[in-house]
C-alpha cells in the first residue's frame, strides 16, 4: 500500500492493474480500478 498524494492510496492488485482509495472518518471508498502502465 502507498501513498499517492492528497490522502489518495493505492494497491497493486496484479500486473499493471491497482486499485486507488482513500480514506473518510475511518471508511474506506474506492476510487479507481485501473491499468497505470
Amino acid at each position: 500500500m502507498s501513498l499517492m498524494s492528497d490522502g489518495i492510496w493505492s494497491i497493486t492488485v496484479h500486473g499493471n492493474w491497482r486499485i486507488t482509495f482513500e480514506f473518510i472518518d475511518g471508511s474506506t471508498y474506492i476510487l479507481n480500478y485501473e491499468d497505470y502502465h
